[in-house]
């Protein structure tokens, strides 16, 4: 399927905040008259367990070589989300990928020369959009079975998502006189990327804003894994001169760990049994060999639908 001039969200905005109302985001938007810039598919499936599944598959060259992304998230898992990136073959008229032990993509593009009007919502703007379908083979099995899609026949979808809502930021200070403190986690075990981070602006008060990431190959599959959200503020506990710190977060962690500074040492101490069930990857250490913390005061600021409990 040529690329058209349409309105789109680019792929950065599928973030799955609510994956439920989350849809896969279109191509770059092409000036009318522009010359070829690639080729692109996209669409949405529910799979099993609760989970809905994006597809989007592009490529800007006149061979088809490009790539397909596929974005897993659950309503519910509210800031969870996982994406697995593989080489792909996309043409107008095809789209194919083979995604090992994942599954495959084989799709015929049959567009139907139709169109109908688009208007996106809290907008005033409407676009063309062709109408048509995908005919094939859509299979995907996430590991451990956690989800499954099987498709033959899918119906065009309009490549954007929702424009409503004012957003959010976020951003951080960090400097010695602050009350708040931000600890932070790494590790490159198992050839895999953990990296982890938690905030809090007063050592008695406020929310526990929380991130972490996992990022790993399995048979060229590229798997980015994150997590996020806000924990209750006894979640995350730290002295005033940062000697110590405990974190014992919720679902979906477990357990908890414990950081001591260390006489004569320049890292700290981390122990514990705390543990990460990202989608698709359960019981990821965040504590014990291999994994680094810095615990560093800093202050956290946070703007958008929910608002920052306890500012610097």
């Amino acid at each position: 399927m040529n690329l058209k001039p349409i309105l789109c969200a680019c792929l950065a905005g599928l973030a799955f905040a609510a994956p439920a109302e989350a849809s896969l985001p279109g191509p770059p938007p092409v000036a009318a008259g522009a010359e070829f810039i690639g080729h692109s598919a996209s669409f949405r499936l529910q799979g099993t367990n609760g989970y809905t599944v994006g597809i989007y598959a592009f490529s800007e060259r006149l061979d088809g070589k490009g790539k397909i992304d596929i974005a897993v998230g659950r309503k519910g898992d509210n800031g969870s989300g996982t994406f697995y990136t593989a080489p792909a073959a996309v043409s107008e008229d095809f789209v194919k990928a083979d995604l090992g032990s994942f599954g495959r993509v084989d799709l015929a593009i049959h567009p139907s020369g139709a169109e109908r009007k688009i208007h996106v919502k809290c907008s005033k703007v409407t676009y063309p959009f062709e109408l048509g379908e995908y005919e094939g083979v859509v299979a995907f099995e996430g590991e451990g079975d956690y989800t499954r899609i099987d498709a033959t026949r899918i119906p065009f979808q309009p490549p954007f998502t929702s424009f409503c809502g004012g957003g959010s930021g976020k951003g951080e200070t960090r400097a010695p006189g602050l009350p708040g403190a931000r600890l932070q986690g790494l590790s490159f075990t198992h050839g895999r990327r953990l990296s982890f981070q938690v905030n809090k602006n007063h050592p008695r008060r406020g929310r526990v804003p929380f991130s972490a990431e996992l990022r790993e190959r399995h048979e060229g599959i590229q798997i980015h894994r994150y997590v996020e959200g806000f924990a209750p503020g006894d979640s995350f506990h730290f002295d005033p001169d940062l000697r110590s710190a405990e974190l014992s977060l919720p679902s979906p962690f477990s357990g908890s760990a414990t950081l001591r500074r260390r006489p004569n040492r320049v890292t700290p101490s981390w122990t514990g049994d705390l543990i990460l069930d990202f989608i698709g990857h359960p019981d990821v250490h965040l504590a014990g060999p291999g994994v680094y913390v810095t615990l560093t005061h800093a202050c956290f600021s946070y703007s958008g639908e929910q608002g920052f409990a306890e500012t610097c």
